[in-house]
């Protein structure tokens, strides 16, 4: 499909009720099947950081710790040129929207050409990551979220469509419990990368230990990437990269540049509240027992755990 002859309203449309494929696995239409075929031979470089996580599991605060850590804390040198979205993704000239139509090329373009040293996000399965990654040893932040506040987030992030808020939630938890869901399973997901975490150009790390010690997180973080903090810097990221300072940031990027991608998305806040069990506000009983008993059995291979409270 050439989405570069779509109206505006008509990419609108597309973005809220198209889905893409590839290799057998959905993907939202924000994506380009030939971005994660490029992927195969992108030209990875040694200072690469690439933030690899499932949908709502921490991407901005992930991304925005890094960038903190490389400008010493200081939110106003950061250069955000390649976390303006995800490398599978798209990229929208906003002007073009003004003028009712859909200037766009793969976001990969725009980050294969951008300085060093390139912070790079996706929510790709590690199977679509380049090649180039392990043989470069570029470093690969992995976060992961407990997969009931994912489904509970992600419900929320896409939900604000004139589908019946049931019918779509039901339909949600069942596709994320079959593993059917965009970008495919979280199990295999957050289990592949758990396994690959001793190799020592990847660090695994969960969203809920971020959020019980964002110091520690930090440091653990920043250790990871060679770059020693002092202990003044280190309170500026606390500080800079907590909810409330993220809130505005990330308002500011919706304002500036990302109208036209939040209608299409359904939504109007990349970030809500950030919190640890919000499920609790959206599982019956009947949906946590059912939720549990799928979590047991695909989990059952593992010793990886996560706090869902």
């Amino acid at each position: 499909m050439d989405l570069t002859s779509f109206s505006r309203d008509d990419w609108i449309d597309h973005s809220v009720h198209g889905s893409v494929f590839y290799d057998g696995m959905k993907f939202n239409a924000l994506v380009i099947p030939s971005s994660i075929e490029a992927l195969k031979t992108f030209d990875v470089r040694e200072d690469d950081i690439w933030i690899n996580t499932y949908s709502k599991s921490g991407t901005h605060w992930a991304t925005e710790i890094v960038h903190l850590i490389l400008n010493n804390g200081n939110p106003d040198t950061i250069d955000r040129t390649t976390t303006q979205g995800n490398i599978e993704m798209i990229y929208f000239e906003k002007d073009s929207y003004d003028e009712g139509k859909t200037r766009h090329l793969p976001f990969y373009k725009i980050i294969e050409r951008a300085t060093s040293p390139r912070i790079i996000p996706t929510h790709l399965p590690v199977k679509y990551l380049p090649p180039g990654i392990d043989k470069k040893k570029a470093k690969v932040l992995y976060v992961a979220r407990n997969p009931k506040d994912v489904i509970t987030s992600l419900d929320r992030f896409v939900g604000n469509t004139e589908m019946g808020d049931f019918i779509r939630w039901q339909s949600a938890l069942k596709e994320f419990m079959d593993g059917t869901r965009n970008y495919g399973s979280w199990f295999d997901h957050v289990k592949t990368s758990w396994n690959l975490r001793h190799q020592e150009n990847r660090f695994f790390i969960k969203y809920e230990d971020m959020k019980k010690s964002p110091r520690d997180a930090i440091e653990s973080i920043a250790k990871f990437l060679e770059r020693p903090l002092s202990e003044d810097t280190v309170e500026k990221i606390v500080k800079h990269s907590s909810f409330n300072e993220m809130k505005k940031t990330y308002n500011k990027v919706e304002e500036e540049g990302k109208v036209e991608l939040v209608k299409a998305m359904g939504t109007y806040s990349y970030m809500n509240k950030g919190v640890i069990a919000s499920w609790k506000t959206r599982f019956t009983v009947s949906e946590n027992e059912e939720f549990d008993r799928v979590y047991k059995e695909k989990m059952s291979d593992t010793d990886l755990q996560f706090d869902f409270e």
